[in-house]
């Protein structure tokens, strides 16, 4: 087989919403239907651009330590099912801090040296508000579906400010490429479930996706990747609501406006990177 670039894992966020219904209807997590995975119709759009793609599967809502190891698993998994040497990571939300925080705790594993890059998409790099504001409004154990969401400790401002400070200087020499996207949304177009947490990030930092502001998910000047993109965080991943129907935008168009981005960045890792 005659690769464009390394295999790509996409990695998924906190407390991903598909883990119900995929786990009722017993949907595989790297199968060929993705219509009703987390990442909607991203994969297979991208594998019949020749791409080789799979799904990431960590701890559902567990502390960034615990996502990171398991996102090593997965990455050992990937590299032995594709019989590749590195891979390349696009990670959405929390996804893109369990990216960064695995190649950070393996180092002396040399782990970074198989992975050659991390793309982050509406990524909280400096936190969410609306994680300090669960975790003050709900001093004991969060908890969703009867399952305690450890992670929200790790994406207070707080805390991501001292986790960007220990990597700072390993990622600037790690030799792995960091890219970050960013995106944001009018309220009326966000996610409804979102709104709420869109009004609390928009006071305390202004624009944003409903989950992670702009400021947040462009991390900083070196690594963001402009322009901005027109999408709230569900749309980040394919998925859309009534919301955006009632302000005269199909599902069609989102979709295919997502995918086709994307496909944009896997085909600048290709030309970046390619597979000899």
């Amino acid at each position: 087989m005659i690769r464009k670039t390394y295999p790509i894992i996409l990695a998924h966020g906190f407390a991903r919403f598909d883990v119900i219904s995929n786990g009722l209807l017993k949907i595989d997590n790297n199968a060929g239907q993705d219509s009703l995975h987390y990442f909607r119709n991203i994969r297979s759009f991208l594998m019949r651009d020749g791409f080789e793609v799979l799904h990431s599967n960590v701890d559902w809502a567990g502390s960034l330590a615990k996502r990171a190891a398991d996102l090593k698993g997965e990455v050992d998994t990937a590299l032995q099912r594709c019989e590749a040497e590195k891979v390349h990571i696009i990670g959405h939300s929390m996804g893109g801090l369990d990216a960064r925080r695995m190649l950070f705790d393996f180092q002396d594993e040399d782990f970074h040296k198989k992975v050659v890059s991390v793309t982050t998409i509406g990524t909280p790099h400096h936190g969410s508000p609306v994680a300090e504001h669960l975790l003050k409004y709900f001093p004991g154990q969060v908890k969703a579906f009867g399952m305690a969401l450890d992670g929200l400790k790790d994406l207070t401002p707080r805390a991501t400010k001292e986790f960007n400070q220990e990597v700072e200087s390993f990622e600037k020499s790690c030799g792995v490429k960091f890219r970050a996207y960013a995106g944001q949304q009018s309220l009326s177009r966000v996610f409804t479930p979102l709104k709420l947490c869109w009004a609390i990030i928009n006071k305390a930092e202004g624009d944003n996706d409903g989950l992670a502001s702009v400021a947040s998910a462009r991390w900083n000047d070196q690594y963001f990747v402009p322009p901005v993109w027109n999408a709230d965080h569900l749309n980040q991943v394919g998925w859309w609501d009534l919301s955006e129907l009632r302000e005269g935008v199909g599902p069609t168009e989102i979709e295919t406006r997502i995918k086709h981005r994307y496909v944009e960045i896997a085909r600048t890792l290709a030309a970046e990177f390619p597979c000899h």
